[in-house]
């Protein structure tokens, strides 16, 4: 096993992670939590700031899951 693909397990590792993280850090899609609590973040403020960091997530996800995604095919392709 060489230096490479001990460095792309690492990035494997790392990049599972930060997918594990971003997930998680994303807000469910139902309506029923947002009667439950209140709808404190259906104002016009909260709803706009809350898209925006919805839609930041949302692309964070993509972009680590086509490195990660990357990341395997080059660790195949090298063993």
């Amino acid at each position: 096993m060489g230096v490479i693909e001990i460095v792309l397990g690492f990035v494997l590792i790392a990049f599972a992670l930060g997918i594990s993280v971003l997930v998680a850090l994303q807000p469910g899609k139902d309506r029923q939590s947002a009667a439950i609590s209140g709808g404190a973040s259906d104002t016009f403020f909260g709803k706009s700031k809350a898209h925006q960091r919805e839609k930041k997530l949302e692309k964070w996800t993509i972009l680590v899951s086509v490195v990660f995604f990357i990341a395997i095919v080059a660790l195949y392709c090298l063993v």
